[in-house]
């Protein structure tokens, strides 16, 4: 799995941002203006932390569910050609026992339907939820008619046993993995907040200053929106700014246009 751009651009944003502010602090004349540098710089590497560890556990956590359902395929293969084993050598075994005149041919036939009802091709097109079903219930019937010390039954059990066992790997990878998007989630909403506010306790300082060069300090959050592909999937709409997000600085400010009142003639 990949880092998100969004994610990549937020931390590297937030990163550079605080160093500048190191810099520009010690520089500032108005010892408010200065504390705001300092609050800002301590808001945003309180925040990284956290956010870092949130992007590097989702990560981890989404490559492990990836590997778990690589071995859950790799599983299933295993029981499919297990499954056309069995499914061969019960049919010969079948064909066996009928050609004894005294054999009950149509309850032979009737448990070998019940048992093992699908060859294998449309065993293969069952999917993975349904796959552990019927080769329980065909194992069942081969360890009756086959018996269950039968190489082909050992081999099918064994498979089945792994396949199982792969899917238990896979479902608890995937809570986890689930479990830390959803954390990541928090900690991306965090920082992209303590971005915004730190943006303005450096604007409150620079105005304070009477400096305007923010942007040079900290660019506008909506320009990370701005630059992001079509191809990304961390936002639905890319173009616009998620809720609450404050913009600060970003444009010159335009007072509204005074209304006329008609003057009576």
């Amino acid at each position: 799995m990949s880092e998100a751009k969004f994610d990549v651009m937020l931390k590297a944003w937030m990163e550079r941002s605080a160093d500048r502010l190191k810099t520009v602090a010690p520089k500032t004349e108005d010892p408010h203006g200065r504390r705001a540098l300092e609050l800002a710089v301590e808001l945003l590497e309180g925040r990284l932390v956290p956010y870092s560890q949130a992007v590097r556990e989702a990560l981890a956590e989404g490559e492990e569910a990836v590997r778990a359902s690589e071995d859950v395929a790799r599983a299933e293969v295993e029981v499919e050609v297990a499954y056309e084993r069995l499914y061969a050598t019960a049919q010969a075994t079948y064909y066996l026992a009928v050609a004894d005149a005294s054999a009950d041919a149509e309850l032979l036939k009737e448990r070998l339907d019940r048992g093992m009802p699908l060859p294998p091709s449309g065993f293969r097109a069952l999917g993975v939820d349904r796959t552990g079903s019927v080769m329980g219930t065909a194992l069942g019937y081969a360890e009756e008619a086959l018996g269950a010390d039968h190489p082909v039954v050992v081999e099918a059990q064994g498979a089945q046993e792994a396949f199982s066992q792969a899917l238990k790997v896979a479902d608890a990878e995937n809570a986890d993995a689930v479990k830390a998007m959803q954390q990541l989630f928090a900690a991306r909403a965090q920082a992209r907040r303590a971005y915004v506010a730190a943006r303005q306790f450096v604007d409150a300082a620079l105005s304070l200053d009477a400096d305007a060069s923010i942007r040079q300090l900290m660019p506008a959050i909506t320009t990370m929106y701005d630059s992001r592909t079509a191809a990304d999937p961390v936002l639905a709409d890319p173009t616009s700014p998620v809720a609450g997000d404050v913009v600060v600085n970003d444009g010159p400010s335009a007072d509204p246009a005074p209304v006329v009142e008609p003057v009576d003639a």
